[in-house]
């Protein structure tokens, strides 16, 4: 895939275990300020540790809650996925 091509997902539509980078935060206001408190914010690494809701993110070493609302808005870019269970 091109590089300008990069292919974004919602954050509640990412499979567990893989490890993405914020591309596009799309919330109001206040849930951009929410995410952000959380650490969640364009440009930081985070990594799916559930799903569901709430979903679970490990993000600056912290694990952190947020719903499925809440990760709808939040656009991922894959930077890699789990090896595979043997």
């Amino acid at each position: 895939m091109p590089a300008d091509k990069i292919s974004l997902s919602p954050l509640s539509a990412a499979p567990v275990g893989g490890v993405f980078r914020v591309s596009r935060v799309e919330a109001e206001c206040d849930d951009t300020a929410r995410l952000k408190a959380m650490g969640v914010c364009i440009g930081r690494k985070l990594s799916l540790v559930q799903s569901g809701d709430p979903l679970i993110v490990c993000v600056v070493g912290s694990r952190v809650g947020m719903s499925a609302r809440l990760a709808e808005t939040v656009y991922v870019e894959l930077e890699c996925l789990p090896p595979a269970a043997a």
